[in-house]
């Protein structure tokens, strides 16, 4: 490292791979014994760069307007009437979001729910109901697969990002269907993907999947909820990248508040049909209490920092992603053998380092070792300068994600880190 930097090599002076794998492997053996000895230690607060957050435009963290309007709303609403939104719980600010998503997204409507997770899924239960037909990109995160499950529906999964797999399983139901005389419109269905995969950083073929929902006759539900604010070219999410209409590509579209617009919350978008009628079946928005006015105030200023101060936000985001992905694929390719690859698209704030599949590693208890690694990375320099990433077990690799608020000297920081991190991991068990 020099200033914070990263030095590459322009030739490889790491051990060959095989040498590297059994030096992972003999770390994974010891994570149990160090994690069962760390429970017994005093946990210790410190400072570290914060490369695990979903914040992506820093909205939270790092635009002061942002806070000001929360504390403004607070002090005119208080903390809200903690009622459901059809009882007595709306209040100005929630309508105004609601027009101000609308506008922005060049929708009919829009319907705000008092938090991310419940967007999803009331919003899937909303409209599939027991005898319908959900096919699900089987990469999905949770709140999508509750949903699903709250539904009743029948449900099939595809593999994940794979319109191949999509084809032979669409095609086979619609073989089904001549097969028993159904009627084309005897049965609900729909697709459920995500814009920007939360679990593994990829994003969604929009334009292939948009023309298998024309050809079959499927409505489409897509979760923007951490693609809103980071994909597009004014962050309108994926459906922007691809050129393609809501309402008429997408019908039903879901976006959390609690990511890009640093605030709590979701909002469901589309025709007046799509908003109005969850107002009575979306359970969310029945019978939850809505959210607290001064954390919609908060979306509606991070929104209109969105669109009118682009430069400070999207476009700072945009090129730390570009620039680390960049230093991050020759990181591991020039210093780790490929070990370790980056697996998330190149456009993706959610970095996604997977161990590679080679015969090195076919026996790796890939867990444990990158436990390991990202406990380093964490522990770094002894509490004084470390980076807090996350673990991700199904599929196991590492999740680093970045945000408009990273300056170019923090993402040097975070290879040199995460490098040095990697070679500490294998040196300390030999």
């Amino acid at each position: 490292c020099v200033n914070g930097g990263l030095v590459l090599p322009t030739t490889t002076t790491s051990p060959a791979r095989n040498t590297l794998a059994k030096t992972i492997a003999k770390a994974s053996k010891k994570q149990q014994t160090k994690e069962q000895q760390q429970l017994q230690t005093t946990p210790q607060v410190f400072t570290v760069l914060n490369f695990a957050t979903y914040d992506y435009l820093g909205m939270s963290s790092n635009q002061p307007t942002v806070r000001q309007a929360a504390d403004e709303a607070l002090n005119v609403y208080g903390c809200g009437s903690c009622g459901p939104r059809g009882f007595y719980g709306t209040i100005d600010v929630h309508l105004k979001l609601e027009q101000e998503f609308a506008k922005f997204l060049k929708v009919d409507g829009a319907i705000l729910y008092s938090d991310g997770a419940s967007t999803c899924s009331s919003t899937i239960a909303a409209f599939a109901k027991r005898g319908d037909l959900i096919v699900a990109d089987e990469g999905i995160y949770e709140p999508l697969k509750t949903g699903i499950g709250l539904s009743r529906a029948h449900v099939k999964f595809f593999k994940h990002n794979d319109m191949d797999d999509l084809r032979k399983l669409l095609t086979k139901i619609q073989a089904q269907d001549r097969k028993v005389k159904r009627p084309i419109n005897a049965q609900r269905r729909f697709l459920v993907v995500e814009g920007l995969y939360k679990h593994t950083g990829t994003i969604v073929p929009l334009k292939e999947l948009v023309q298998l929902k024309h050809e079959f006759s499927y409505r489409l539900i897509l979760d923007e909820s951490n693609s809103f604010g980071s994909l597009g070219k004014t962050g309108r999410g994926v459906h922007e990248l691809y050129d393609c209409k809501l309402m008429h590509d997408v019908e039903i579209t879901t976006i959390a508040l609690e990511n890009s617009m640093g605030a709590i919350g979701g909002i469901t978008v589309g025709t007046d049909e799509v908003v109005e009628h969850q107002r009575l079946s979306g359970s969310g928005y029945c019978f939850s209490a809505s959210s607290p006015p001064f954390t919609a105030a908060a979306a509606i200023q991070s929104l209109q920092l969105l669109k009118d101060s682009s430069e400070t936000t999207l476009v700072p985001l945009q090129d730390n992603v570009a620039y680390l992905h960049h230093k991050l694929t020759q990181l591991c390719h020039a210093q780790l053998e490929d070990v370790l690859i980056v697996t998330s698209a190149p456009l993706s704030p959610i970095f996604f380092l997977q161990v590679a599949d080679i015969p090195e590693t076919r026996d790796l208890d890939e867990l444990l070792f990158l436990r390991e690694v990202v406990q380093e990375c964490l522990l770094h320099g002894n509490y004084k300068n470390g980076m807090a990433c996350v673990v991700v077990s199904s599929p196991p690799g590492i999740r680093i994600t970045v945000t408009a608020a990273h300056t170019h000297e923090h993402l040097d920081n975070c290879l040199c880190i995460f490098s040095e991190s990697v070679e500490a991991v294998m040196i300390r068990s030999h």
